[in-house]
């Protein structure tokens, strides 16, 4: 009687240690992490169902020519929804007299801004790349109250929208996000060890990284004025801040 009394006083003494070993770390823990372990189940702010993306988040910029305009509307008057979808396309001239009055139907136009300056102190090679990249600017400037996503495309360039609002909505558009499609070129992906998206599909930046490039794409072209591709330029002032392309499987070039 008197052993087993003795065995049970130091079974109970043993658990006793084993309780202050196991559980006496996490008493000292910081409140903090609780906070910590809320914060981690709180889904992100683009999958929470009462603040989905819908089109009004989407907003394009679209770079093209006066000259090749009459020919290429066509194309994006396909998808655009006049009064619903945002955006505006950049000419490098004013329209003329056989586009006047403007179509309701075709995206509200503006004209590129005059570079001249910029291009002279850069002394870039591509004045029309920089044209075309120099839009990000350009439409940043035009829209930037509640946007979540632009998307930079051709004059000739056709979107789905609903589709691009599907797939968007999956994505956290509050990171720095750069979403390109590959090229078909097996030779040219390689060339930019597949880090590059091809602006023929569209070039989707989400607002933080947007916002950063359009406050740094001229540091961009005078760092790299030797770049001859608008596709090149954008990737490798993306790459600088460390964001690399995630290539979306459903971005084709046509």
């Amino acid at each position: 009687m008197v052993s087993l009394t003795t065995n049970f006083k130091a079974l109970a003494f043993s658990a006793s240690i084993f309780m202050v070993f196991v559980f006496f770390p996490f008493i000292n823990k910081p409140i903090s992490l609780q906070t910590n372990f809320i914060h981690l189940a709180t889904p992100p702010l683009s999958q929470q169902p009462n603040d989905a993306t819908n089109i009004s988040h989407l907003v394009f910029g679209l770079v093209g020519s006066t000259k090749a305009w009459r020919y290429r509307k066509s194309y994006t008057e396909s998808w655009w929804r006049p009064n619903v979808t945002r955006g505006y396309l950049y000419l490098d001239t004013p329209p003329t007299q056989d586009l006047l009055p403007w179509s309701q139907k075709s995206p509200p136009f503006r004209i590129s801004d005059d570079n001249t300056k910029l291009l002279e102190e850069t002394k870039h090679v591509a004045p029309i790349m920089v044209r075309m990249v120099h839009a990000v600017i350009e439409v940043f400037r035009e829209e930037h109250e509640n946007v979540r996503w632009y998307i930079m495309g051709d004059d000739d360039s056709v979107f789905f929208v609903d589709n691009m609002v599907d797939v968007l909505s999956k994505y956290d558009h509050t990171k720095y996000i750069y979403i390109g499609g590959h090229s078909e070129c097996i030779t040219s992906n390689q060339a930019f060890s597949y880090d590059m998206g091809f602006g023929g599909a569209g070039l989707i930046m989400s607002y933080p990284l947007a916002k950063m490039v359009q406050k740094n794409i001229e540091d961009c072209f005078r760092r790299y004025p030797y770049l001859t591709s608008a596709d090149h330029i954008l990737m490798t002032c993306v790459n600088d801040f460390g964001v690399s392309v995630t290539s979306h499987q459903g971005l084709h070039q046509v």
